[in-house]
């Protein structure tokens, strides 16, 4: 398999402010903002600055349902169900602070929650007695049906939400969301999709998908400034969803609760329109394709190099912009934790990429975007191929 070719001419990792000098694999976190669009939220910044009382309490009415205009149209939301938060983590909470709880509800999940996510459940435990049935999906993984059958098997009577990712972060694997909101919805049970990796990643139509509540970040794949997400809801759920601090606009619904939500920092999402104008000159339907392509070619390169097992079909069907990557025999007993892996990787190699101990096996988890070569990914494959000597 070759390597997808850049999706135009010159050097697109120029477009970003990255340290060249190290091997960056890790935009899956949060990524490098690209020039252009830090000067957008530059100019807007200085103009709050200019005028601080005027742009935060009096323009922001208008401003922010602008850009939550264009941020829905985006990723297929409603615009009034739509509201922005700082990241994915906030947006769950939102929903899970704004919930009527009893002892013994459960909430399913599967082990490739995001951990903050599993964290969150868990404060609720303490607090209100719920129950967090977490199921197990072992690796590898031959196909989606393997998920709707651990999910769907884990209903039961007392089951009151399912929270899902869209896209898995330890193993970055895609979910059937759209299928399991639809069997869950079948059975009464309320849906969260925590879809921090999808917008920018995947093509994405939330209102399609049909959950309860959907969040999920802009500052991975579609490059905003850090603290933009946005968290939207069906007309039926949105009545009952709050942010989590509650100011003035309480009670004036949905959108304006969110947009205002007291004084904050708020350029990031007012910048979230010009971070997706500026990959639509490139066409997303090419930058999400490219990054889908590379990742495929990573995972296979990885495979084929370091000779172990995909985690998910060869042919990339379960993977968007981002592959997890089982490490080659022999390097995970030269070091005690995946963290010192991780470490040693950064300080002694300069490569910045996340290893992940998953159930006692370690990956590398290889993120793609359009600042990312082919060489850089075959200078990571020879580094750890080269710590057994």
């Amino acid at each position: 398999m070759t390597a997808p070719q850049p999706i135009a001419s010159g050097d697109l990792a120029d477009l970003f402010p990255l340290d060249r000098s190290y091997t960056f694999l890790n935009h899956g976190s949060f990524g490098s903002v690209p020039l252009e669009v830090l000067a957008a939220q530059q100019a807007i910044r200085m103009e709050i600055e200019a005028r601080p009382i005027e742009m935060i309490d009096r323009r922001m009415k208008t401003m922010l349902p602008v850009a939550r205009a264009r941020v829905a149209r985006f990723v297929g939301a409603t615009t009034d169900r739509l509201g922005f938060v700082a990241n994915a983590t906030e947006g769950v909470n939102a929903v899970l602070r704004s919930m009527v709880w009893e002892r013994g509800d459960e909430v399913v999940v599967v082990d490739h929650v995001y951990n903050a996510m599993r964290k969150s459940l868990l404060r609720l435990e303490g607090e209100f007695g719920i129950v967090l049935r977490q199921i197990t999906v072992t690796l590898p993984i031959d196909g989606p049906q393997r998920w709707m059958d651990a999910v769907v098997g884990a209903f039961a009577p007392r089951t009151k939400l399912l929270l899902l990712d869209h896209i898995t972060s330890p193993t970055a694997l895609i979910l059937p969301v759209a299928e399991l909101v639809a069997a869950a919805r079948k059975r009464g049970i309320l849906t969260l999709i925590d879809g921090a990796h999808a917008p920018g990643s995947i093509e994405l139509n939330i209102d399609q998908i049909d959950a309860d509540a959907y969040t999920a970040n802009l500052h991975k794949w579609v490059c905003a400034p850090k603290g933009c997400a946005f968290l939207t809801a069906n007309a039926e759920f949105c009545a009952r969803l709050h942010p989590l601090a509650t100011s003035h606009w309480f009670g004036d619904g949905f959108a304006r609760e969110f947009d205002w939500q007291g004084t904050r920092d708020m350029s990031p999402w007012l910048t979230a329109p010009a971070a997706i104008d500026f990959f639509a000159r490139f066409g997303w339907d090419k930058v999400r394709a490219h990054n889908h392509q590379l990742a495929v070619w990573s995972q296979r390169f990885l495979c084929d190099t370091w000779q172990v097992a995909p985690l998910s079909p060869i042919d990339g069907s379960m993977l968007a912009s981002m592959a997890a990557v089982k490490l080659p025999a022999g390097v995970q007993p030269l070091f005690e934790s995946a963290t010192a892996l991780q470490a040693h990787l950064y300080d002694q190699h300069r490569i910045e990429i996340p290893i992940i101990d998953w159930h006692g096996t370690w990956h590398a988890r290889v993120s793609c975007h359009l600042h990312t070569s082919p060489a850089l990914v075959e200078r990571l494959s020879a580094v750890v191929l080269g710590l057994r000597q």
